[in-house]
């Protein structure tokens, strides 16, 4: 689903402009880049956590040249998805067995 889709899907479902759900898909996502930032853990109720995690600096080697070279530390995002979406996912697995 792309951005347009989705803006598109959920003004249909809310009855509002696609413009004014554009500004709050934007406004949400603009608050969860910033609290990210700050190393603050959202938790979205029936959905999931977003947090971030500290990675530390490892080894890495080039599999064609198998030259060796530091990897620096980094922060990424990570997303755990709540118990109901991991239920609905796999349930979805089970049907396509």
């Amino acid at each position: 689903m792309t951005h347009k889709e989705l803006i598109a899907e959920m003004a249909q479902r809310l009855g509002f402009t696609q413009s004014k759900v554009s500004d709050l898909l934007d406004a949400t996502v603009g608050e969860l880049n910033e609290k990210l930032s700050e190393n603050t853990q959202i938790l979205i109720p029936h959905f999931g956590v977003f947090e971030t995690r500290k990675r530390s600096e490892r080894i890495s080697v080039n599999p064609q040249t198998q030259q060796r070279f530091l990897v620096p530390p980094s922060v990424v995002a990570i997303f755990k998805p709540a118990s109901d979406i991991k239920e609905q996912l796999k349930t979805m697995e089970d049907d396509g067995k």
